[in-house]
């Protein structure tokens, strides 16, 4: 049965092309937002910025976006009280869960599927960056970075993190479209929608900033321009298109890249996003496993029991590190992830070799830990606990049941063991040995 509310009653049905399938797996897709997709999405506010703003000048007749602000920025210090009205709604939008969860839902979307990594935006918003974990280049400066390994986000129209770039006024429109003909940044991005497949998402046919870029496309390439598609609720856009080189497919952008990550999930192109639930759990679980392994290290303090504490230090590092890596998609991308564990089973063998055994209890578990995103790795059989000379135990009763019958399992460990840690084996002591996310 469909779901009619006011989230999922756009979820159309559509065919998803073959192109952006073969375009995302490669890293060749290029997603270009508009504020459709976050706080000016009609679910957010009950009116848009365009409606608050006309209705503090109250006007009647209609006007472009830019036109309006420039009107509202006439007014004493109207800049200013344009950027605090900006400055305002984010604010207000962050303040409540309910409210941040809509706005954002397009980009928690996306953010698992790793290989997006390049998105161009005319929002102002830093959703991009904190759900995605997407690296901003707003200005020529910023240009720098696009060399790094990591996603980005091409914020052609500013941003709240810099107040002094955002593109508002028609004058704004001007310098900006000025820059994006000759500048850097432009050069750059005319590049990228040449030769890469791109999306645009949060549009409708009558928004002004998709039909300034659109004409400034057309402009710019002439005729080379390539094959776009356009994701929108708005059935004006099938109506009024007229390029034959423009797919438009009505269905909401969230729900067509769920539809998106959902395949590559099924050919194995993804790990499957739910495994990070997972991966939560599995966090909650240590904590309890690292409750009873403190109670029994200040009951025995024995080498043995520092050395587990150190393996549990390692599990929550690699849950924290797969929980971070979560926004820009790395954590489901398997290659990633096993070339990680490669790795640090290299260095395991070499710190076996220099018997850095608190080093190796410490890796044993970060191994294991970055192994929990993976499939097939059910929490009941997930080893929380270990033992230097038998590796890691699944359970804490079988932990304690093994070294009541053998206190110690690998005697060199245990000997340089009591040397490392002759602070921490005094009985009175209360201090809890803890490994830092570092290695030697």
């Amino acid at each position: 049965m469909n779901c009619n509310c006011a989230l999922c009653k756009n979820n159309l049905p559509f065919d998803l092309p073959e192109e952006i399938i073969e375009a995302t797996k490669s890293g060749d897709l290029v997603v270009f937002a508009g504020a459709g997709i976050s706080t000016e999405g009609k679910l957010v506010f009950k009116e848009t910025l365009y409606e608050d703003v006309k209705g503090d000048l109250v006007l009647n007749e209609e006007i472009d976006f830019p036109s309006l602000m420039s009107k509202y920025c006439k007014q004493i210090n109207g800049r200013t009280q344009l950027l605090e009205k900006i400055r305002h709604r984010f604010e207000y939008c962050q303040q409540f869960a309910e409210l941040y969860r809509v706005a954002t839902r397009f980009h928690k979307e996306i953010s698992s599927i790793y290989s997006i990594d390049k998105i161009i935006t005319t929002n102002w918003d830093n959703y991009f960056e904190l759900e995605c974990n997407a690296t901003p280049i707003v200005t020529a400066e910023d240009f720098a970075f696009y060399k790094i390994d990591s996603r980005k986000v091409f914020k052609i129209h500013g941003s709240i993190s810099n107040y002094g770039s955002i593109v508002a006024t028609t004058e704004d429109y001007k310098k900006c479209y000025k820059n994006l003909n000759s500048g850097l940044v432009g050069g750059y991005l005319k590049t990228l929608l040449a030769t890469k497949v791109v999306v645009f998402v949060g549009y409708s046919f009558s928004d002004f900033d998709f039909n300034k870029i659109y004409s400034f496309l057309k402009k710019e390439m002439g005729l080379i321009i390539p094959h776009y598609y356009i994701i929108t609720i708005d059935t004006n856009f099938k109506n009024k298109i007229k390029n034959g080189n423009t797919t438009v497919i009505e269905t909401d952008a969230s729900y067509f890249f769920s539809v998106l990550r959902e395949h590559l999930e099924g050919t194995n192109f993804l790990i499957p996003k739910k495994n990070l639930e997972t991966v939560q759990l599995f966090t909650y679980a240590r904590s309890n496993a690292h409750k009873e392994s403190e109670m029994y290290y200040s009951k025995h303090r024995t080498t043995t029991s520092i050395y587990n504490l150190f393996y549990q230090d390692g599990l929550q590092h690699a849950f924290d590190y797969l929980e971070y890596h979560s926004k820009s998609g790395q954590s489901f991308n398997e290659q990633k992830i096993m070339n990680s564990i490669h790795s640090y089973e290299h260095i395991k063998r070499q710190l076996i070799k220099v018997k850095n055994y608190q080093d190796l209890a410490y890796v044993e578990g970060y191994i294991i830990g970055m192994m929990s995103i993976l499939p097939d790795m059910p929490l009941e059989h997930f080893p929380f606990y270990y033992i230097i000379g038998l590796g890691p135990i699944v359970s804490f009763k079988k932990f304690s049941s093994l070294l009541r019958s053998t206190p110690v399992y690998h005697i060199t460990a245990d000997k340089l063991g009591k040397k490392w840690f002759k602070k921490l084996l005094i009985k009175n002591s209360n201090v809890v040995p803890h490994h830092i996310p570092f290695i030697g």
